[in-house]
């Protein structure tokens, strides 16, 4: 019996056997298997039986719906085979089925343009090089006052002992 099984956001999963030959999934409790979550819309997706294996719709989702890595696009068949990842939404699914999937062929090599820049400039200073913010300092005015004023009054008390020093005693 085929299996649908639900990742949710919060690590928690679902198993769902699938049993009907039409169901359809989404985020509101009129759908067969309703997945609970924003990224869900209210009626994402249907699963369509075909002998084998379920066929995979996206029916037109506001967040959409992945296979494999792939963007899917909407009121397309996708066929689904043991093992394949469904992301719906933001929500990640595995179905698994009795029937062994084929081999799956490799991605399309893709050519990768190389061009070189039109410029670069070296940085005029390396700050923006390190990972780590640096640590900016802050004006603290208060601090600054208590320090004037205790200079002041350092200043002060320097001025009083030499004064209590210079005095001469009565002759």
């Amino acid at each position: 019996m085929p299996k649908l099984t639900v990742i949710l956001p919060d690590g928690s999963e679902q198993s769902h056997d699938l049993i009907d030959d039409h169901i359809t999934i989404g985020r509101v409790a009129d759908n067969m298997l309703q997945i609970d979550d924003v990224s869900v819309s209210s009626h994402h997706a249907t699963l369509i039986f075909t002998g084998a294996d379920y066929v995979y719709r996206d029916i037109g989702s506001t967040n959409g719906s992945r296979l494999n890595g792939r963007d899917l696009e909407a009121d397309t068949d996708y066929n689904l085979q043991d093992g394949d990842r469904l992301r719906i939404g933001k929500v990640e699914a595995v179905y698994a089925s009795e029937n062994p999937a084929e081999a799956r062929p490799l991605p399309e090599e893709q050519e990768v343009s190389l061009a070189p820049a039109a410029s670069s400039a070296a940085p005029t200073n390396f700050q923006n090089a390190s990972p780590f913010q640096t640590k900016k300092k802050k004006k603290d005015p208060a601090g600054t006052a208590m320090l004037v004023l205790g200079s002041i009054a350092l200043l002060a008390g320097l001025a009083a002992i030499a004064r209590v020093l210079s005095i001469q005693p009565p002759a």
